[in-house]
């Protein structure tokens, strides 16, 4: 090969490197994934279906009852049965008999729609229960669907927002992360690549509007950043042999994206904190820990201790109180709840509960783990969560605005079956 044509490639190649090396620095991903923290902070999903079961099913036959009767009277699409049909369909799901809580439902949001068009916001109620019941019998494409509907009906997040197209935005996201990570669901890539680019679309569309409020953007933006780091934690190579999504277009994209995900979510933080200058040095500090997390989950270590240093600083008075307290001692990361809490649901099977003590360098190496299964369980599986965690990323204590070493103690896992 001539001096000229290496002095060309090496730099490409050199660049290759780096951006694969990036991208596989986190694959796959195993906090929040296949094992997730249990603590008090944190309360699991309450579980259904509990209470004075023969007494709602009497409840539900006596509805059951007058609504055939006012069918006889009025006609099957009267405006004035859907409350009382989708009153119905809460009975049902409350005993967990979701065939019959789909089917009442369903019936509801053909009155509405046929009284008041497809794209009512009356419907709004029925198709967030729709989700509900189709996500509790395993229907996780169905359940997505129907929060993708709500989403459409508030005009696809393009046009102004109110409170209601906000929440409801939201929690079609989450709803998509959620069911993206559940071990039940397979992890189709299609469904996450949707509302993954819904989500993008929607913020872009957002950041256009002169009259965005603060709260809005910071909402929006932090759903997305949710977004990155599942598509950098996640081994789209492996997961598409299991879902068998390999020869997806979501797939190549996901794969592509992951090479430029760290800059992505460090200009969405970085533009948060411009527009954040007005706000309280309590919201700017939260937003500079973030940025600090995002840096070490990435291996930036020097300029997340820069953020955290930062973070420190504007957490000095009582509103930032709190923030220190948990800047003070390490934590796994990604260190947002909200992006592994549905894994907290009881109903998703555990193979154990995982006791464990290890030490957080200042780097956030983490090493000298003790892990054990609480109750009976193979010692196996408490090796295995160890060998996780050591690979695992975390953020150091900050004491003084400074990265220092500490030690983690008494954490417990749920390590998913």
């Amino acid at each position: 090969m001539s001096e000229n044509r290496r002095r060309v490639l090496w730099p490409l190649l050199s660049l290759l490197l780096f951006v694969t090396f990036s991208a596989q620095a986190h694959l796959p991903e195993y906090f929040g994934r296949k094992y997730v923290l249990i603590s008090e902070k944190f309360s699991p999903a309450a579980r259904p279906c509990e209470g004075d079961r023969q007494l709602m099913r009497e409840e539900a036959n006596r509805l059951q009852d007058e609504l055939d009767t006012a069918v006889l009277e009025a006609g099957a699409y009267n405006p004035g049965l859907s409350d009382p049909i989708g009153e119905l369909g809460k009975l049902y799901s409350s005993q967990c008999n979701h065939p019959a809580a789909l089917d009442a439902y369903r019936k509801a949001l053909q009155i509405v729609r046929v009284n008041d068009g497809l794209m009512t916001p009356a419907q709004i109620p029925y198709l967030k229960a729709l989700a509900d019941s189709y996500q509790a019998i395993g229907d996780f494409d169905s359940a997505q669907q129907s929060m993708r509907s709500v989403f459409r009906i508030h005009d696809m997040g393009q046009g102004e927002l109110d409170a209601a197209a906000t929440s409801d935005s939201l929690a079609y996201f989450a709803r998509a992360r959620s069911i993206f990570i559940d071990p039940r669901s397979r992890g189709e890539m299609n469904l996450f690549f949707e509302a993954f680019k819904d989500n993008e679309h929607m913020l872009e569309a957002q950041l256009e509007r002169d009259e965005l409020n603060y709260a809005v953007r910071e909402s929006l933006t932090l759903s997305h950043l949710r977004n990155l780091y599942l598509l950098l934690g996640t081994d789209f190579v492996l997961m598409s042999g299991i879902s068998g999504d390999a020869t997806s277009p979501a797939v190549d994209f996901m794969q592509r994206s992951q090479m430029l995900t760290y800059g992505k979510g460090r200009k969405l933080l970085e533009g948060l904190l411009e527009s954040a200058l007005d706000q309280p040095d309590a919201v700017r500090a939260m937003l500079y820990f973030r940025l600090g997390n995002w840096q070490q989950w990435n291996a930036k270590w020097g300029q997340a201790c820069d953020s955290y240093a930062l973070a420190w600083d504007l957490a000095a008075d009582e509103d930032g109180v709190s923030l220190r307290e948990q800047m003070s001692q390490p934590a796994e990361l990604p260190e947002d709840p909200e992006l592994w809490l549905s894994l907290l649901d009881p109903d998703i099977a555990v193979k154990a509960v995982i006791a464990a003590d290890f030490r957080v360098s200042a780097r956030g190496d983490i090493s000298r783990v003790d892990a054990t299964v609480e109750d009976d369980g193979s010692s196996g599986l408490a090796a295995r969560v160890g060998r996780w965690l050591r690979d695992s990323h975390a953020r150091p204590a900050i004491i003084d605005g400074a990265c220092v070493e500490a030690e983690l103690q008494g954490r417990r896992y749920r390590l998913l079956d």
